[in-house]
């Protein structure tokens, strides 16, 4: 057995000691075929649905280039000046440009989904106070009920306008699809491939059924305790209890209504994307009812990582909490079936103050939706625009600019080619985590105050609150592989030879924190899957008492029968999960002690590990993996490099040797047999960086408002510096070029060209030769191949921001404002002016250095 090593001995602070390559090769196949849908997908704002075929086209070729796989019709409020261009929603002119929109689609090998109304959340015309989104009030003397309708569909397009939908009446669901049926059954369209409801942000909190469908599922009659429901004083106790019945009701009846919906698709041949987050539902029950779940990270998460950059001027705090994603990727992981996984994300909403998003941000932000188990990206977003809109165009008041007019869009591809490899493996064989995590809602949803609970992004008090939220943060630290499940999915998994069976995946134990209520059902399941020999871990003690009012008494005692029987089969009591779980020999993946995170999919020959750091340090070093295995292969989705990577045996289960700077992310393939492949070349410095300095030319190559006199410099700096005041507007491309003598000598095994700060990418070409391209921290790539002793030219064609050229906008005092409803607005949702932003840094900062490199030889076993 070979000696454990510590890992953070393993960690060092030389970020050039990170780097390896497959050395002076020519980058290999991508292992895995790349389809539509491994290519990220975008939200598709259509302002005032206002088409035409050409623009159409021209949108959809445009996206295409740059490898979008799947647009996402949402039709909001339209352009100032463009009102004769308006499509009235689901009229016969706008259901045309749906079937065109699919097809041209389809011709370009694309998919093309659709938001069930315009704006969020559902409704629209036509809908009475029996189908609308209510707010209840109660008269405690006369002692009636009475509903005023709230909200509006918010950021409706024309045709769309209305109240939103009661979301707990199924009936209301089935009358509001009536107008999509007619519409689609008139008209007969080229289908799109998904349709789509947005997250939970009606006010309501009652439906015409409720008190029958309560009375029915709950075995009482709430009418008879309305006094005791809307008192703010009295028995808490009775109150909680009566409130927690309510809301399981309520939510029980929104998942009903969502499950209509999903049905009514099917019927159609349609697959159904839903975001559950922000309902007052069990959020795992309503994301596995579609087919494919999606979750949201809001606003601007920041980084230890060297050389990222978060002006606080420019973000709003983020929302990127991973326990609140997994809920999306665990609800499809449990109930969903093998090769029906898929799990999307709204992802980049607010990244960034408009147009100061960088591809780099994006990368990482993306990188923590896969380490959530999110294996389909959409972006927040991009906007439909016709052809003739002057420049900005049109767009949406809360995304990253995802579109041609922004610079950014140049290399945009390079970011969605690796998505696309990140996906395709994400996508591929089954989740392979060990641990069920059980959500005890009750404990939440037992409160005697206010009426429904939602379970929202921005405030996770629902989450944090509760020893459940603890216990899955303390998973995550410490590298226990695991899936959220819930009252209702338990009842799903079966125990066989001592492991968990759900629809999706086999784990090894399940675990039910710290926690008073549970329902009867739920503790005899766990009692069942105890005495076939699953391990199932009770954290400080067994639930001791049942949710809600009705029965009580009775289920009361039929709890206690089940509290006894698991004190007579294999159920684990245990003060500590995390000792409990070692002692149940449930492995965790300890490369979290060094701060790395990873993602996990397990296939018939093995197993892929999606690995990013998103730390302060580089690692090089031997990585241990929780599993055996023969051979590992490495892939670089960001070049697309692979090569067969040093392995080594250590107590049965496997370690890789991997360098991986911060920012960067690999995948290992770990392989049951050995395979055969071209080696990966590790590298080490050797010897001092060789500077490159002297004079560089700088063109304008690509860009606007206008391109800037080319100008030369002896000393790196943005080019918001240079002799031409037009390149303080300008957002584009500038091509920096210099010839720069590399001295004779020995010759390095390795050149390493480190870029130094890029603002924002970078295209490379050495002596004429494309080298890469480079989005994303760090700045650097493999350059041995392309230069030689003497004399070389190097050309680095660096991309902007587009941010400057909107403060020129406004600081001319140019109308391009032109949207109607919110039209656009700061992250802090104020009218936005640009007319202060400070200037953004743009172009090549560096210092731009050639690092020579030697081979470092690794032995495994």
């Amino acid at each position: 057995m070979t000696k454990p090593r510590s890992i953070a001995a393993s960690i060092t602070c030389l970020v050039f000691s990170s780097l390896s390559f497959a050395a002076q090769q020519a980058p290999t196949p991508w292992p895995l075929e790349i389809k539509t849908q491994h290519r990220p997908g975008t939200y598709w704002w259509c302002p005032g649905s206002a088409f035409d075929k050409d623009s159409i086209d021209w949108n959809l070729e445009g996206l295409h280039k740059a490898r979008v796989g799947t647009v996402h019709i949402v039709p909001i409020y339209g352009a100032k000046g463009y009102e004769d261009r308006y499509i009235q929603y689901l009229s016969p002119k706008w259901m045309e440009m749906l079937d065109h929109i699919v097809k041209k689609a389809q011709t370009l090998g694309m998919n093309v989904d659709m938001t069930t109304g315009t704006g969020w959340c559902f409704g629209g015309p036509g809908l009475a106070k029996s189908t609308a989104d209510v707010v209840v009030s109660y008269d405690t003397k006369t002692k009636k009920l009475s509903f005023a309708a709230k909200r509006m569909v918010k950021r409706a397009a024309p045709g769309g306008e209305g109240h939103m939908l009661n979301p707990y009446s199924p009936a209301a669901m089935r009358f509001y699809l009536e107008r999509f049926s007619k519409a689609f059954d008139q008209t007969r369209p080229a289908m799109p491939r998904a349709q789509y409801h947005d997250s939970f942000e009606y006010a309501c909190d009652w439906c015409p059924e409720l008190l029958a469908e309560f009375k029915a599922r709950r075995g009482y009659d709430l009418a008879d305790h309305l006094d005791l429901f809307f008192a703010k004083s009295g028995d808490p106790e009775r109150r909680a209890r009566l409130k927690c019945d309510y809301r399981i009701t309520l939510g029980d009846l929104h998942r009903e209504a969502i499950e209509v919906w999903a049905d009514w698709a099917r019927a159609r041949g349609m697959l159904t994307r839903n975001q559950a987050h922000g309902s007052p539902a069990n959020l795992l029950d309503v994301y596995a009812a579609a087919d494919i779940p999606e979750t949201e990270m809001f606003g601007a998460p920041n980084y230890p990582i060297p050389g990222f950059r978060r002006d606080p001027a420019m973000v709003r705090p983020g929302d990127s909490d991973r326990r609140v994603c997994m809920f999306a990727s665990s609800a499809a992981h449990v109930a969903h079936p093998p090769g029906k996984q898929l799990v999307s994300s709204e992802s980049c909403t607010w990244l960034r103050e408009h147009w100061h998003g960088s591809l780099a941000q994006v990368k990482l932000e993306l990188d923590q939706f896969f380490l959530a188990g999110i294996n389909h990206v959409f972006y927040h977003g991009c906007c439909y625009s016709p052809k003739d809109a002057p420049w900005p165009g049109w767009f949406f008041y809360a995304s990253t600019k995802f579109d041609s007019r922004n610079s950014i869009w140049r290399d945009f591809p390079v970011l969605n080619t690796y998505v696309a490899r990140c996906q395709s493996v994400l996508q591929t064989g089954v989740p392979f985590n060990d641990v069920l995590l059980y959500w005890p809602i009750h404990d939440y949803w037992t409160q005697p105050e206010g009426t429904k609970l939602q379970h929202i992004v921005h405030s996770r008090k629902w989450l944090d609150s509760q020893p459940f939220g603890r216990v899955a943060q303390d998973l995550i630290d410490k590298g226990y592989a695991f899936d959220f499940i819930s009252d209702r999915l338990l009842q799903g998994i079966d125990a066989k030879n001592g492991a968990l069976h759900a629809t999706g995946g086999i784990y090894r134990a399940v675990v039910v924190p710290a926690c008073r209520y549970v329902p009867v059902t739920t503790l005899l399941k766990l009692a069942d899957l105890a005495d076939k020999g699953a391990t199932v871990i009770f954290h400080k003690s067994i639930p001791s008492d049942v949710p809600g009012l009705g029965r009580l008494d009775q289920r009361r005692k039929e709890l206690a029968t089940e509290r006894t029987r698991l004190t007579k089969v294999n159920a684990i009591v245990a003060p500590d999960v995390l000792a409990a779980l070692e002692a149940a020999d449930v492995p965790r993946e300890s490369l979290t002690d060094a701060g790395l995170q990873c993602i996990r999919r397990k296939t018939s020959d093995g197993f892929y590990y999606f690995i990013a750091n998103q730390t302060a340090k580089a690692w090089d070093g031997w990585l241990p993996l929780a599993v055996a295995c023969k051979s590992a292969t490495l892939l670089d989705p960001m070049t697309g490099r692979s090569g067969a990577i040093a392995t080594r045996q250590d107590g049965g289960r496997c370690q890789a040797y991997l360098q991986l700077a911060p920012g960067e992310s690999r995948i290992i393939q770990a392989r049951h047999e050995l395979a055969a492949g071209p080696p990966w070349t590790y590298l080490q410095p050797k010897g001092q960086p060789v500077p490159i300095t002297g004079q560089w030319q700088v063109d304008f190559i690509e860009g606007g408002p206008d391109l800037p006199a080319a100008y030369k410099l002896d000393k790196l700096a943005s080019w918001t510096n240079a002799p031409d005041d037009h390149a303080k507007r300008f957002a584009g491309t500038a091509r920096y070029k210099i010839t720069f003598n590399l001295p004779p000598g020995d010759k390095p095994d390795e050149w390493l060209l480190d870029l130094g700060d890029v603002r924002e990418s970078a295209r490379v070409r050495i002596n004429g030769q494309d080298a890469g391209a480079l989005i994303a921290l760090p700045f650097r790539l493999s350059a041995g191949r392309y230069v030689k002793p003497g004399p070389n030219t190097l050309e680095v064609e660096v991309t902007n921001l587009t941010a400057n050229r909107i403060r020129d906008l406004d600081r001319r005092k140019v109308d391009w404002k032109i949207m109607k409803d919110i039209n656009i607005v700061t992250v802090d949702y104020k009218p936005l002016d640009a007319t202060n932003w400070p200037l953004t840094d743009s172009g090549l900062l560096g210092p731009v250095q050639l690092i020579p490199m030697s081979k470092k030889k690794i032995e495994g076993d």
